[in-house]
């Protein structure tokens, strides 16, 4: 077998084939036997038919076996032989067979790409000192307390952002009222009114009175209650009859008893012991972004441009997804396309880098994960979805998730190395000069 294997782009080989007409005649007799064996044809007992014969019956079948078995034996052989490490499949162009003729062929694949590793341990990271201000637990309480508010009528004034209000409402098309409702609760900074969507809901409100009527111009979408005027262009008329505003409670012993806490102090206790926690998670989260800084840094080179674009595709959608759900206006996601493309792509590059430089370190460190940490980490998920780790791992087993499971642990590990291994400066954090006022005050 001849083979010549040639770079056409980034990542990407043309393999060009050449296989002697031995060989071809070898396997041509594999499969002759193999057709001869099975084959039913009168007069003759299976296995005694002559070649002829079965070359005139079967000659399709066996050209399209012969093709198949040759083409897979070479490529793994090909891809065997030069070490190489095909990503997605390969795209074999046209096969010509003829007896007595050597068969020539081209295969397009592309595979992963090599590199050199930098030096990664020993990197230097810079890390956020860990406190928990007075100003830190006051705005936590305040959280709280906004989160217990109830909902008062608003006797005078007029609408805020923060309000719902209930209203009479009605649609038109073209000057025909074809829907309308009444006492509907309607929260102002929201972007529903029943089933349609009104992008400019807030604006239209806020500064409204009590026994107001709202115009606005509406699109009526695929969801909208009256079939026949799904997608239409209509007017949208909101009659308020009332203002509710959210009242939050103070913050003292009785908001704390509301959270389930004896007093305040035992509130504010908790509250400091939860935001140092969460604190240190983002301390070690921004750490681990300056190690896949560093990591990316060292991924000198291009991305398989099919894998790319496929990924980037699937991605693309995924975001466009995500913006419908949130009920963002379609000429809106399609005016910003090409920025959420180039996010899409650069995102998947990122990610398909980080992932090949954290395998490869962990081929050369030796770090596997084991069938304990699989375990460790299935009975931690079961306890956060309320299941049993039986039946957790039955659910990931059926998503077809292990594996994906076993590669994050893998990331994981490799990452807590690195850590370990980096050199850590303490730096600290800059504080705002309205904290330093508010100090200047408290002194006074």
């Amino acid at each position: 077998m001849k083979i010549e294997i040639e770079e056409v782009g980034p990542c990407k080989k043309l393999l060009k084939f050449e296989i002697p007409k031995e060989t071809i005649e070898e396997e041509w007799q594999k499969q002759l036997k193999e057709v001869s064996r099975m084959a039913n044809l009168p007069g003759f007992r299976k296995g005694k038919a002559p070649r002829k014969l079965l070359e005139k019956n079967y000659g399709d079948k066996i050209v399209e076996e012969v093709k198949r078995a040759i083409v897979s034996s070479s490529y793994q052989e090909t891809i065997e032989k030069n070490k190489l490490s095909p990503v997605g499949d390969p795209d074999v162009g046209d096969i010509n067979l003829e007896l007595g003729k050597p068969l020539k062929f081209e295969v397009t694949l592309e595979v992963l790409p090599t590199f050199e590793l930098g030096e990664y341990k020993g990197m230097q990271l810079k890390r956020k000192p860990v406190s928990v201000t007075d100003e830190d637990i006051d705005k936590a309480l305040e959280t709280i307390s906004r989160q217990k508010a109830q909902l008062t009528v608003v006797k005078s004034g007029k609408v805020k952002d923060e309000d719902f209000i209930i209203c009479d409402c009605e649609v038109g098309v073209n000057g025909e009222v074809v829907w309308t409702d009444k006492e509907l609760e309607v929260m102002v900074s929201g972007s529903q009114v029943a089933d349609i969507n009104v992008p400019d809901l807030k604006k239209s409100l806020v500064g409204a009175k009590s026994e107001d009527k709202v115009s606005m111009d509406v699109e009526l979408g695929d969801s909208f209650s009256v079939e026949q005027h799904r997608n239409k262009s209509a007017k949208l008329e909101i009659s308020i009859k009332e203002i509710k505003r959210p009242k939050s409670p103070k913050i003292n012993d009785e908001l704390a008893k509301q959270v389930g806490y004896d007093t305040l102090d035992e509130l504010k206790e908790f509250m400091s012991q939860r935001l140092e926690m969460e604190k240190k998670r983002m301390a070690e989260g921004e750490m681990q972004e300056q190690i896949s800084s560093k990591l990316i840094e060292m991924a000198d080179f291009d991305m398989p441009e099919d894998m790319k674009a496929h990924h980037t595709n699937e991605r693309l959608h995924k975001y466009q997804h995500d913006l419908i759900n949130k009920g963002t206006p379609q000429e809106e996601i399609e005016k910003n396309l090409e920025d959420l493309k180039n996010a899409s792509e650069e995102s998947v590059v990122r990610d398909f880098k980080m992932s090949l430089v954290l395998e490869q370190i962990a081929e050369k460190e030796r770090i596997f994960v084991t069938e304990d940490d699989v375990n460790r980490r299935i009975s931690e998920m079961a306890g956060m979805y309320g299941l049993d780790t039986a039946g957790m791992k039955k659910q990931l087993e059926k998503m077809n998730s292990m594996s994906n499971l076993r590669h994050q642990l893998r990331e994981s590990k490799t990452l807590n190395l690195l850590m370990k291994e980096a050199n850590i400066e303490e730096v600290k954090e800059e504080v705002k000069k309205e904290t330093k006022e508010k100090s200047k005050q408290k002194e006074k």
